[in-house]
């Protein structure tokens, strides 16, 4: 199961409603909904503040979803490079 169908599973069987959980997460009801149909991501700050609201650990909100990993080792990917960059620039 992909992260924005569990996200949205979770949420519904909180009985939480998208604009309760913008509250609480401090983000658009546009975040939420695009987190929920698979748009984009939340960052990985968010993503602790979203298993401590609906009380799940991040190892069963976060396994299985090969595209959000994908998506987060690419980033890590890009930062490592720059870096990289960064660092050799400097001296």
């Amino acid at each position: 199961m992909q992260l924005s169908d569990k996200l949205k599973l979770v949420r519904q069987q909180q009985h939480y409603t998208q604009t309760q959980v913008t509250e609480q997460l401090h983000v658009s009801p546009k975040t939420i909904s695009s987190w929920e149909n698979a748009r984009s991501f939340p960052d990985i700050g968010t993503l602790v503040k979203i298993s401590d609201l609906y009380d799940i650990s991040l190892d069963r909100l976060l396994r299985e979803d090969r595209t959000m990993m994908d998506h987060y080792e690419a980033i890590d990917k890009h930062a490592l490079r720059d870096k990289r960059i960064f660092q050799v620039t400097y001296f």
